[in-house]
């Protein structure tokens, strides 16, 4: 007999919805991705792997790619010619994380000449009279198309960049599809709590129960691995040119690569190691969905979660919802009555 696993539909669905609308928007064979995530989150890596794996599915090259903090106007021009601009999908559109919004608005000012696709992002602005000063140029830019992925950014696209060409579309790491666990469980339980400005604080009542708590970052993988990446792309950047572009861009987007994927494997140990996950971070639950590991999801401090279950994943039998700590606590006890085995097979205890 046949086991479909829980959720698989929802993840492949979700991925083609994503490759449908960015190939429609980019509108070309050819274009540019920027602001690699030269960091320790999974979760940016999980959208950089899934863009990189859509793209190439649609048919579209990447020509040229950079860090938020290494662009080479000249050499983006040498090998993307007139070609649209992508810039890298993720949770930082807006002032919660400023670096990345003054990238994309330095990008909108020097490249007004050509398409800019902002890729799916959650739009968040806490300071509501400094946002329209610090969208100015993106407001300016005549080709814009922003994607965002739920719908209280869309209203805030809306209202913000209303001669934009806006759109609701998927997290890009629904491309990856369904992915394998690395090992078997170890844990019942394993918390990934956020600790950065996002967080909320569970974590202490987690630890207080017994329950082992990681964040991003704290995952195991070879330093050493990553120093060298990280020393091969800095001594490539600093030869790259217009006229040397061609040969430093195959080696950035090599190393690139390996850096997400090594991130990816990482995440996917730390999570192979529970049955059950409690996570308030967004790809914690997008990447259990494609791991078919059950889950229970508290929110982020701008309800960034929610709006985007609401959006795409409310209909997902591995996850649960909670709003507290002792809830997410309850809701992952039932979810180990249901799936004892940790669900990738997709095994379901018998009701009783």
């Amino acid at each position: 007999m046949t086991v479909t696993r829980p959720d698989a539909a929802l993840v492949h669905r979700l991925g083609a919805l994503w490759q449908e609308a960015v190939t429609r928007a980019v509108g070309a064979e050819h274009a540019a991705l920027l602001d690699f995530p030269g960091h320790k989150n999974v979760g940016d890596s999980l959208i950089w792997l899934g863009e990189r794996a859509l793209l190439a599915r649609g048919g579209i090259s990447v020509d040229y790619t950079c860090e938020h903090h290494s662009l080479v106007p000249a050499a983006l021009r040498a090998r993307n010619g007139a070609n649209p601009i992508m810039l890298h999908g993720g949770g930082n559109f807006g002032d919660v994380w400023p670096d990345y919004q003054r990238f994309r608005e330095d990008v909108a000012r020097r490249f007004a000449d050509r398409r800019v696709v902002q890729l799916p992002q959650s739009v968040w602005y806490s300071d509501r009279d400094g946002a329209a000063a610090g969208s100015a140029a993106l407001r300016a830019h005549p080709d814009l198309h922003l994607m965002v992925r739920d719908r209280r950014s869309l209203a805030e696209a809306e209202a913000m960049f209303p001669n934009a060409s806006l759109s609701l579309v998927p997290d890009a790491a629904f491309g990856l599809g369904t992915l394998q666990r690395s090992a078997p469980p170890e844990v019942d339980v394993l918390c990934l709590m956020r600790d950065d400005r996002e967080g909320v604080g569970h974590a202490a009542t987690f630890r207080a129960a017994g329950l082992p708590v990681t964040d991003w970052g704290t995952h195991e993988f070879s330093h050493r691995a990553w120093k060298v990446k990280r020393r091969t792309i800095g001594a490539v950047r600093r030869v790259e040119g217009a006229r040397t572009a061609r040969l430093t861009q195959p080696v950035l987007s090599a190393a690139y690569t390996s850096m997400a994927r090594q991130n990816l494997q990482a995440g996917i140990r730390t999570f192979s190691r529970g049955r059950v996950v409690v996570t308030d971070r967004l790809h914690g639950h997008i990447l259990c969905l494609l791991l078919g590991i059950p889950h229970v999801v508290l929110d982020n401090s701008y309800g960034k979660i929610r709006d985007f279950r609401d959006a795409w994943t409310s209909d997902s039998e591995l996850t649960r919802t909670a709003t507290t700590a002792d809830e997410a606590i309850d809701a992952a006890r039932e979810l180990l009555r249901l799936f004892p085995s940790g669900a990738q097979d997709g095994s379901v205890a018998a009701a009783g």
